[in-house]
């Protein structure tokens, strides 16, 4: 029952729950605010009244004559209108009083407390009373009671609350209507980024809210819906790239195998012609596992399943064993492979994975550098491990510099095949250095050469 409370509440417009809400929390304050005024004000009325009967009360009391051994009221004292006076003896009689529907006759004098109003209620009426001593010398000579109707103090209490049960529910009509209208033009810019939204689909993620906005809550909504936009459309386009590049890389061996399958089963060779033909095979066939296993590893890169065998390393050891690998591919094209380890630096991370991103930086520079050297050098800059890969190649055009970590990427189309390259080497350097809490940056001249750094945290 709950449950389909709250889904039929979820229905309703926002800008009506959002009037509802405002109108239930100032019908409380106004309600709190009213009931605060009207007991205030009670308090008032009663504290002035209770006044009035004290200084009533001390008027009265002190033009008391005695005759014959008996008090009197004076008959021309000047009182208050509605105010009421009632006199006693010392036993609680009633001598003498102005009032003519009579309350105080029934006054219990003895048990009233003395000096105190108190409320007394009278044939249908509330009075408030007053008992005053009169004293002669230390000697008790009568009583003085004095009253006056609590009418005078009901009366704009009233009105008052005339008054709030009337205002309260035409401020609350108001107010639903200025809620409405405010909600309503409160979330018009959200109808509008709906309307947008809706005109975006998962194949045309080019386009953007482009609304108006504010430095304010809308203004920053729209801001990072038009930054996840970028984002999606820049991660669609590269999954596209991603999985044409894929399809196309593998297109040409599996041509190459079911071409050399084909020619092999439409009529007999000789055995060597048969070795030839799976000597082909299995070299397209290795070609494409080595590009399947670094595809599986990006992908469980991207999905964080690689798991690392975090250690602590020296760099300086990885940096020696991987150049001492290098040097015999170096030196047979010619170039000075050379190493600078100015200080041995110790970092936390998998000895794998960071052999590997060194050994495609090395690889990355025989492979393009005609001529010269490549020079691996490593150093500690403050918390960091600066490793440094540097040849003398050809270097790389600016306009290239901002993809050359995209998957499939590659600055020579041309001969990337012939090379042996599939592109992902950069790709899988740049997952590992970060996967180590570092970075990988590239800076490049044309015709001078490339340098690579990798900086990782140190311990």
């Amino acid at each position: 029952m709950q449950q389909q409370f709250l889904t039929r509440l979820r229905d309703i417009p926002l800008r009506w729950r959002l009037t509802a809400w405002y109108v239930f929390l100032l019908s409380l304050i106004l309600a709190g605010f009213s009931a605060f005024i009207y007991f205030n004000m009670s308090l008032s009325l009663q504290r002035e009244l209770d006044a009035v009967l004290m200084s009533q009360g001390e008027q009265v009391s002190s033009s008391l004559d005695a005759e014959n051994g008996q008090l009197r009221l004076d008959p021309t004292l000047p009182l208050l209108p509605g105010t009421y006076i009632g006199l006693y003896d010392a036993g609680g009689k009633i001598l003498s009083t102005n009032m003519p529907a009579n309350p105080l006759t029934r006054l219990q004098v003895k048990s009233f407390p003395v000096n105190q109003p108190r409320t007394v209620e009278a044939q249908g009426n509330e009075w408030r009373v007053l008992l005053v001593p009169v004293k002669e010398q230390g000697q008790q000579l009568a009583w003085l009671a004095v009253a006056r109707s609590e009418e005078e103090a009901e009366a704009p209490l009233n009105k008052l609350l005339l008054f709030i049960l009337i205002a309260i529910p035409l401020t609350l009509v108001v107010a639903a209507g200025g809620g409405i209208f405010l909600a309503r033009r409160a979330l018009k810019p959200i109808d509008r980024i709906a309307a947008k939204a809706r005109q975006i689909s998962a194949t045309d993620l080019s386009r953007r809210l482009d609304l108006p906005h504010g430095n304010d809550e809308v203004g920053h909504l729209v801001a990072t819906l038009d930054e996840m936009l970028d984002r999606l459309d820049r991660a669609f386009q590269r999954q596209r790239q991603f999985t044409a590049d894929a399809s196309h890389e593998l297109r040409t061996p599996l041509a190459v195998i079911r071409s050399q399958a084909e020619a092999v089963l439409n009529r007999q060779h000789s055995p060597e012609e048969y070795r030839q033909a799976l000597a082909i095979i299995r070299d397209q066939a290795a070609w494409m596992g080595n590009l399947v296993a670094k595809l599986l590893l990006l992908a469980r890169s991207d999905d964080r399943m690689e798991q690392l065998e975090m250690e602590p390393l020296d760099l300086g050891e990885l940096v020696e064993g991987v150049t001492a690998e290098w040097q015999g591919i170096a030196a047979a094209k010619g170039l000075r492979l050379k190493k600078i380890i100015k200080e041995n630096v110790v970092v936390r991370g998998d000895q794998t994975r960071l052999t590997q991103l060194l050994a495609n930086l090395v690889d990355n520079a025989i492979k393009y550098t005609p001529a010269g050297e490549v020079v691996v050098s490593l150093e500690r800059r403050g918390r960091q491990a600066l490793l440094k890969v540097q040849d003398t190649g050809a270097g790389i055009p600016p306009e290239h510099l901002p993809h050359i970590f995209e998957r499939f990427y590659r600055v020579d189309k041309a001969r990337s095949r012939s090379e042996g390259g599939f592109g992902l080497g950069l790709s899988i350097c740049e997952w590992i250095a970060r996967a180590h809490g570092g970075k990988i940056e590239v800076e490049s001249t044309v015709g001078q050469g490339t340098t690579f750094k990798v900086r990782l945290p140190a311990v």
